[in-house]
């Protein structure tokens, strides 16, 4: 499926022109649009017009500052889905809390780092396109200054990440502290989760479409989801490890089109081919591809579709 005009852009809410343009700039360079608001009121009346992918905003503005917008999108049916991240300038831990209680999926913070800011993005992205086939995020429970939250798996790993750059900012701060506390017992536990369902083949397992992970350009299938193993008629043990490849029989055309699926993108590719299936059937398919990360490295994420 391919991305509309509108879902491509990103608001940059900011009322420092100055900001704005040099986060505008980061995003250009990594070939993501996006368009800038100057105020909590002014992104309002774009998304009346528009519905974003994602929404980065600074928290302190006058008028409707970043909370406040995130929790009026987050409220709304229409807006719900939009990714928000919330800038903080690491002022206090409180703005952990504060962002956590009005919905935000994420934090990045000033000055940005840019490599952390796109990587962030493209995480978060990566999950909500996997919501949308279908999958159950993981949440846990855990308690932040005296308060009990249910945190998305998505929310501990980034919460995680802006950890680490209060302690550099503030150090010897009981509030730290015990925020260190509870996010070290947080990542034991999804530890244990990802030990036990083998990380991102938990996320996939349920999805009633078939999806292999592949490693690099060259094939190398390393993942599968049940609904995978059924379409090639393989057991786990004998597809992974396997090239995709070997596996589909196709002509060189077509296996050239999806070679070339499987290079360093931003977005998301699509192909479709003509191929014949481990079983010997013939088949029209279209294939997904997402660049992710698995296992610790990037991969690509196949979603393989019968026409």
């Amino acid at each position: 499926m391919q991305l509309s005009e509108n879902d491509k852009d990103i608001i940059i809410v900011e009322d420092s022109p100055t900001q704005a343009e040099y986060l505008r700039k980061i995003l250009q360079d990594h070939n993501l649009s996006s368009l800038v608001a100057l105020s909590g009121e002014e992104a309002l009346e774009l998304l009346k017009n528009k519905t974003p992918k994602l929404i980065i905003s600074d928290i302190i503005m006058p008028g409707i500052d970043g909370f406040e917008l995130c929790k009026i999108v987050k409220s709304n049916e229409k807006w719900k889905d939009i990714i928000i991240l919330l800038v903080t300038t690491l002022s206090h831990p409180q703005d952990i809390v504060k962002a956590l209680e009005v919905g935000a999926d994420g934090f990045v913070t000033k000055p940005f780092d840019s490599k952390y800011l796109i990587a962030t993005i493209q995480y978060l992205i990566s999950h909500r396109e996997l919501k949308k086939l279908g999958y159950t995020e993981t949440t846990l429970e855990v308690n932040i200054m005296g308060k009990n939250y249910t945190l998305r798996s998505t929310q501990i790993q980034i919460l995680n990440l802006l950890l680490l750059s209060y302690e550099k900012a503030i150090e010897n701060m009981e509030e730290i502290r015990k925020l260190k506390q509870e996010i070290e017992r947080l990542n034991k536990e999804l530890k244990k989760l990802y030990e036990k369902d083998k990380e991102y083949d938990f996320l996939i397992e349920g999805i009633p479409i078939p999806i292999i992970i592949i490693r690099d350009v060259k094939g190398e299938i390393i993942g599968a989801n049940s609904s995978a193993l059924s379409l090639f008629n393989m057991k786990r043990e004998e597809i992974v490890n396997k090239n995709i490849f070997e596996i589909l029989k196709t002509t060189t055309f077509n296996t050239t089109q999806l070679r070339e699926t499987l290079t360093p993108s931003k977005e998301k590719r699509k192909t479709k081919i003509s191929a014949i299936l481990p079983s010997g059937e013939s088949a029209e398919l279209e294939i997904i591809t997402t660049p992710i990360f698995y296992q610790g490295s990037p991969a690509f994420q196949l979603t393989i579709v019968k026409i």
